[in-house]
């Protein structure tokens, strides 16, 4: 029997090809992990990600930003003055400001250069996303790939380096007929024969699990979210007053809209309804009470209630009221007998005093109507309505909006799920943990095993099997190697099995891939002089 020192050397660790194998493993690892963080970080909004691409164009973000300039904006939990922002606007499309105001659950906004507001007040749901990253000049860049000749141009490229490096691949590495079991030996699991892969893979899930565990740390547990509920309150004035002679009005009387004279009538019967509108449920409560505001040009004014006081609950009320002219006489005369003072015209305004509290979608509020107001101007003859637009003082209506900001769990968006931060921090510690665990067991496992068996260049196929005959027929070209290591390496890259030759004073393998074979000669002087058995 010969005793062979190829398989002695074959069975010996390579430290070169072992630390290259960790390497690439890792390599692989951060380049998956890089990838997928690229892809959450600047992925578009149609395709699962956060990031919106802006190109500036126009000159009322400068100096900071100019025409042509790229602008990335991403949603934030909060927009506060100073953030230069993206928002929809409903006439012009998406605009780039800065916030300079919140006022009332809405942001007033105005570019840098500008010296005017922006005449559009966004809500939250309206911002597209706040400045991420400002990249000068690439927007330009971006507009022109949207002509046909520029993207068919940048498509023929893409696609001749991928048919390029998928060939140089398919040179580089032929396909392999598969692997063999050990001479005399038990097969390895795939895990251990592929074991850089694995140790890859499990690399890549703790470092992917890692940055999901950072991400949710550094962001907080809680947002503040804002919601806005609208409503809008509508009114409605009348009045009449009986003459002392009916005959001079179509009603018999003094209508909404008509003059009252002083000499017909003595009082003014006042009504006032009131509505409260609100798509979002609503529970109402208030007050009201009908006065008369008597005042001049001067600044002077005197209240003179003319209806009780009264209260609601629910979203409409009406109330009456009786004005006596004697008494606005009485107090004109009285203001011109103290002062000296004698004016020929006085206003009169008519109000409601209107007075809302209650809640809006669960969120409470209160309100006033200090649009209803009926303007009336009184002289020595008549009383009458003081407006150019007598319809809208007769029917006042408002809107507005009420913001409930409460605190809610926040979240991270990846791709196209929402992971709650506090769930997002217990997986991506747990299962970074468990990832670095299982690899540490595998390398474990794998030195323990032997490296030159769990390796692929020193895998099964590289122990040698011991041939009689000759291996390379004469018409077959033969190559010699530098090394047992090349060889090695060899038969793990195309599948093939190492052959030994083993005479007196000479020990040769062999691995044969199609019509090549590949050999190395072994000195001598590395084992010893062989004998038979």
């Amino acid at each position: 029997m010969i005793r062979g020192a190829v398989g002695n050397l074959a069975g010996l660790p390579c430290d070169g090809a072992r630390s290259r194998g960790v390497i690439a493993a890792v390599a692989v690892a951060l380049l998956v992990v890089a990838v997928g963080c690229a892809w959450v970080l600047f992925a578009p909004p149609q395709l699962g990600g956060q990031a919106s691409y802006v190109i500036v164009n126009g000159n009322s973000m400068e100096p900071g930003m100019h025409r042509g300039d790229l602008a990335i904006v991403r949603p934030a939990d909060r927009y506060v003055p100073g953030d230069v922002v993206t928002y929809r606007h409903p006439d012009v499309g998406h605009v780039i400001h800065r916030i300079i105001e919140e006022k009332d659950g809405r942001f007033i906004l105005k570019g840098d250069h500008n010296d005017f507001e922006d005449s559009y007040r966004p809500t939250a749901n309206d911002i597209v996303g706040k400045l991420w990253l400002h990249i000068p000049g690439a927007g330009s860049l971006l507009w022109h790939l949207r002509s046909p000749l520029w993207a068919g141009l940048v498509l023929f490229i893409a696609f001749a380096g991928v048919f390029a490096g998928a060939g140089a691949s398919r040179a580089a590495a032929p396909v392999r007929p598969g692997r063999q079991r050990t001479n005399g030996g038990a097969p390895m699991t795939p895990i251990y024969r592929n074991w850089q892969d694995t140790l890859a893979l499990l690399l890549a899930l703790a470092i992917g699990f890692a940055a999901l565990a950072w991400v949710a740390f550094a962001r907080p547990g809680h947002r503040e979210v804002t919601a806005e509920f609208s409503y809008s309150q509508r009114g409605q004035f009348s009045y009449e007053a009986a003459a002392v002679d009916a005959r001079l009005y179509d009603a018999g009387k003094a209508t909404t809209g008509e003059p009252v004279y002083l000499r017909l009538s003595d009082t003014v019967a006042f009504t006032f309804t009131y509505e409260f509108i609100s798509p979002s449920p609503a529970q109402l409560t208030g007050t009201y009470q009908l006065v008369a505001e008597l005042g001049d040009i001067s600044g002077w004014k005197r209240t003179i209630p003319i209806g009780e006081p009264g209260s609601f609950a629910g979203t409409a009320f009406r109330t009456d009221g009786i004005l006596r002219l004697a008494d606005l006489q009485e107090q004109i005369a009285t203001l011109e007998v103290q002062t000296g003072v004698r004016n020929d015209r006085y206003t009169v305004t008519i109000r409601p005093k209107v007075q809302v509290e209650g809640d809006l979608s669960g969120t409470p509020f209160t309100a006033d109507f200090p649009e209803a107001a009926l303007p009336m101007a009184l002289d020595r003859t008549q009383l009458r309505l003081d407006t150019a637009k007598p319809d809208a003082a007769i029917a006042p209506a408002a809107t507005g909006t009420v913001v409930n900001r409460q605190r809610v769990g926040n979240a991270v968006r990846i791709l196209f799920v929402s992971v709650p931060v506090v769930a997002a921090r217990l997986v991506g510690v747990a299962g970074a943990a468990v990832m670095v665990a299982c690899a540490g067991a595998l390398f474990i496992a794998v030195a323990r095993r032997g490296w030159s068996e769990a390796s692929d260049a020193h895998a099964l196929d590289a122990v040698p099997v011991r041939v009689t005959g000759p291996v390379a027929p004469s018409d077959v070209p033969v190559v010699d190697v530098a090394s047992m290591e090349d060889l090695e390496r060899l038969a793990a890259r195309t599948g093939g099995i190492i052959l030994r030759e083993a005479r007196p004073g000479q020990h040769v393998c062999y691995v044969r891939d199609g019509g090549v074979v590949y050999r190395f000669a072994f000195d001598p002087g590395e084992y010893g002089t062989e004998r038979a058995a």
